[in-house]
């Protein structure tokens, strides 16, 4: 189910992203929470890739964490930015949004793949599944979970273009994976991490058509869906889960 939010003056809310793994063949499930940060919102003219936002204007700035998965259908998640901000006259096409590299997720029931293991839940992430500290392999190791636990809410993260995979529960065994984000689903453009420690993710959204600023406030729409935002991977007898893109479409006007 998609849920929808209109808004007036106000970008209320925004999206997420995320990449194609190497891994095994994936099953999605529902999330019951799906926690991104905002950094930064700007408005674009044009835009041929993250780096690239002409006539860039900064509608939004600092941090802000918004649940995407907690509200009803037709419900206000959060705001974020001011589009009165904009020059009267100028014509946008794209957004670029940063938002941090950590999400929290929850599923909202477990996961079957079909296999050994057949129920896999997010679950607490701690320093001992990464075989050092969360903080120090976040970006560079992917936690593994036991099969049919308490689901509880996991902090998952847009690890680099290589990456380790802990394959048991304290990351003495490991194998090696790859990202792909040259090809995200709904975003334009999207940003890579080649052994990259910045905590920051970049990407560029196209609006569904060109907004031109008015005196009138113009409505934001966003729509997005999260019953498929979270996916379950075998890795031996264990669940490596992740986070997957929430359908997402804006549109000015």
């Amino acid at each position: 189910m998609k849920r929808f939010f209109a808004f007036i003056v106000l970008v209320k809310l925004l999206f997420v992203l995320f990449i194609a793994n190497s891994n095994a063949a994936t099953v999605k499930g529902a999330a019951s929470v799906y926690k991104i940060t905002m950094t930064k919102l700007e408005m674009c003219t044009a835009s041929t890739g993250v780096t690239n936002c002409d006539g860039a204007v900064v509608i939004g700035s600092g941090t802000q964490v918004i649940d995407i998965a907690a509200v009803d259908a037709g419900a206000v998640a959060g705001t974020y930015g001011d589009v009165a901000l904009l020059p009267l006259g100028t014509t946008y096409t794209h957004m670029r949004v940063t938002v941090l590299r950590k999400f929290t997720v929850k599923t909202a029931a477990a996961i079957d793949t079909a296999a050994t293991p057949d129920a896999c839940v997010t679950q607490a992430a701690t320093d001992t599944l990464y075989g050092d500290t969360e903080a120090a392999r976040k970006f560079t190791h992917a936690i593994t979970v036991a099969d049919d636990g308490t689901a509880a809410e996991m902090n998952l993260y847009l690890t680099n273009d290589s990456f380790t995979i802990c394959t048991n529960a304290t990351c003495g065994t490991t194998s090696s994976s790859t990202n792909d984000y040259s090809s995200p689903t709904y975003a334009t453009y999207m940003e890579g991490h080649d052994a990259d420690t910045g905590t920051e993710h970049i990407m560029i959204f196209a609006l569904t058509s060109p907004y031109t600023v008015t005196m009138i406030p113009p409505t934001v729409t966003i729509s997005f869906g999260t019953q498929e935002a979270i996916g379950a991977s075998n890795v031996g007898s264990r669940c490596m889960m992740i986070a997957f893109e929430p359908v997402c479409t804006i549109t000015i006007k």
